[in-house]
């Protein structure tokens, strides 16, 4: 969905599709906002309103029961009576692994915002505490009274004599140092629980000891669990409030986004109900050519208001492929979607909000065939990266990009089988996907594991990130066959421990990424029954970067930053390598097709996909997109 509306805004370049997958960055398009839901550490916010006073966990329980549960369900394990009602799977608030991810002041944004990809329209109608409340509430869902109550002696043994009793960073032994207050809104509003137990686990600056080695992994979340507690507002603090209903955050501070016309913002004494704003909304169904769906399709329609769902309708294509929705309430800010399922495979339309006084919607939708033969996929790209897990094991990420070159949808031969299927070598153990786990998504087979989703037409759609552990005891032969074609293979591993060595494996020397230095190997494409061999050596080494973060939870954090990194370096060594054919350096070993206009524009709609899923960060994102856009302008003027 996403995909198609960025061809619009680029239609104008002429611009389409390659077959790579890039995160690396670029100056984005006009009008384009960064997604709320990036889980950055960050504390770039845009938008934000920090907290006058402390959020009220217990005004946001109200909150979140009416405006939230019903898709996230009563506990924040998104399980709501709305959520079945809905595409995608809704967001567990109160898994710990998700919310130890997140930062207070990037719910608050998503709160505010929106995050209409995932169905999730702006809340305008609650003022900036109100939405503080409910962040406060959802995070509180994550963790239990017990482990606060934990953290809180912990803080108390540990922490107290320096930071104070409530966190004020005025504690016995704080004279002549530099104490952070635990209870600034603004600077504990950007950390994440990610963060805190980082700081926690490995200590900051000369000032701030590590206690890795002196609490276990269970009480230093406990204690990241409790100083999370102290941004928000004691009994005291809330029966405070509650008296002096007038302490608020002033209009200068108070941004609320545009007005929505709902019934909580008329006036107590209103005499009239507004007019209804009656509309339709309709659209075109077509497949892969263009040409119009068959009739009698069963077209689902989806509205919301504030990520509530207030109801569906079903109606059917008529001959020319084409379905409509008539006499549709249509106020200012109501979110609508359509899906349809078609050959086992559900499709939708983008999601579109009516504006005031629209009183009509186009989304269209486009199907495609659904077959299980695989003839159409490629490998654009294999990323591999090694780490020391110890002296004994060795930790293996393995990344895909496959793009679909056909025009039907790839599904499973039979039901409860995978679509694709992934080798794991002998001796493998404690696999990890950066989406999904064994059971859900993936499905376990005698020699590794297969992947249920669908795999619809398109370059670098479908991507797979997942790691394993292997024995290791001073040497590893790694032998990986290859399924499918693959254009190529981007090795990364930390500068410093590991070395790699194998058949046609070009060294690509060292590159710099986020501050960390890499070595880098690449390999030419692989044909279909071929095996990738590497001989790995070397010893762990404390200087080394590493996913080992210090929780399984961490783990999979770690995963998705390095996925970002070998596709970063993919990209680079992809370009390395073209421009060195065409320059006719030795090291080419085959020609290659310059870039067209289509492949430059693919790229780029690559490059915004990881970016709004927060796969990417803004500076990267920007550089690249400048790069990718100037490659354009050239080809065009040329």
């Amino acid at each position: 969905m996403r995909r198609e509306l960025s061809i619009l805004l680029f239609l104008s370049l002429i611009l389409s599709a390659c077959n790579f997958s890039l995160a690396a960055d670029v100056t984005p398009p006009p009008g384009y906002t960064a997604p709320p839901e990036v889980q950055s550490t960050a504390p770039v916010v845009s938008g934000v309103v920090f907290p006058l006073l402390p959020p009220d966990v217990t005004k946001g329980a109200a909150i979140y029961a009416e405006k939230c549960a019903p898709c996230h369900g009563a506990a924040g394990l998104g399980d709501g009576p709305n959520a079945a009602s809905l595409p995608n799977p809704v967001t567990a608030l109160a898994s710990p692994e998700v919310a130890r991810a997140a930062a207070p002041a990037k719910w608050f944004t998503i709160v505010s915002q929106g995050n209409l990809e995932r169905f999730m329209p702006p809340f305008r109608s609650l003022s900036d505490r109100e939405r503080w409340d409910v962040v406060a509430y959802a995070f509180s869902l994550s963790v239990t009274p017990a482990e606060v109550d934990r953290g809180a002696g912990i803080y108390a043994a540990q922490c107290a004599a320096c930071h104070g009793d409530a966190g004020k960073g005025d504690g016995a032994q704080a004279a002549g140092m530099n104490v952070p207050d635990l209870t600034d809104q603004e600077r504990m509003a950007v950390k994440s629980a990610a963060d805190l137990f980082d700081v926690i686990s490995n200590g900051s600056g000369a000032q701030m000891p590590a206690f890795g080695d002196k609490l276990s992994e269970d009480e230093r979340w406990a204690l990241t669990a409790f100083l999370r507690s102290l941004t928000f507002a004691t009994a005291g603090e809330q029966a405070s409030a509650a008296a002096s209903p007038t302490v608020a955050a002033s209009p200068a501070v108070e941004t609320p986004l545009a007005p929505q016309a709902t019934s909580e913002t008329l006036p107590s004494d209103a005499t009239a109900a507004p007019a209804l704003n009656l509309g339709s909304l309709g659209g075109q169904v077509t497949d892969a050519n263009g040409a119009p769906a068959e009739a009698g399709l069963v077209v689902n329609l989806h509205a919301f208001d504030q990520m509530q769902l207030v109801y569906t309708a079903t109606t059917t294509t008529n001959e020319e492929g084409a379905y409509l929705f008539s006499d549709l309430e249509m106020p200012a800010g109501r979110a609508f979607l359509t899906t349809l399922d078609y050959e086992g495979v559900v499709y939708g339309s983008d999601v579109a909000v009516a504006e005031e006084g629209a009183t009509q919607l186009d989304l269209p939708i486009t199907i495609y065939k659904s077959t299980s033969d695989t003839s159409a996929l490629s490998v654009d790209r294999l990323h591999y990266f090694f780490e020391f897990v110890d002296e004994q094991t060795l930790r293996v990420l393995e990344l895909y990009i496959i793009s679909n070159s056909g025009d039907k949808t790839i599904i499973a031969p039979q039901e409860g089988e995978p679509v694709l299927r992934f080798t794991l070598p002998p001796g493998a153990s404690n696999l990890q996907f950066e989406s999904g786990q064994l059971g859900e998504r993936y499905i376990q087979t005698a020699d590794g594991f297969g992947d249920t989703l669908p795999i619809r037409p398109g370059l670098g759609n479908y991507q797979v990130l997942y790691s394993y552990e292997l024995p290791y005891d001073r040497k590893l032969e790694l032998s990986r066959p290859m399924a499918l074609h693959t254009q190529a293979v981007v090795i990364l591993v930390p500068e410093d421990g590991i070395k790699i060595k194998g058949d046609e494996l070009e060294d690509a020397g060292t590159r710099e990424i986020q501050g960390l230095e890499y070595h880098m190997y690449n390999r030419a494409a692989m044909t279909p029954g071929s095996e990738l061999r590497l001989t790995i050596t070397g010893k762990p080494s404390g200087g080394a970067a590493s996913l080992s973060l210090g929780s399984q939870s961490n783990l999979l954090i770690g995963i998705a930053a390095l996925g970002l990194a070998l596709i970063l370096v993919g990209a680079w060594l992809f370009n390395r390598n073209r421009q060195a054919v065409v320059e006719g350096s030795p090291t080419a070993t085959a020609p290659t097709a310059p870039p067209s206009a289509e492949s430059i524009m693919d790229a780029i709609l690559a490059l915004d996909d990881l970016f709004q899923e927060g796969k990417l960060p803004e500076e990267a994102y920007i550089q690249r997109r400048s790069e990718l856009k100037q490659q354009l302008k050239d080809l065009i003027e040329g």
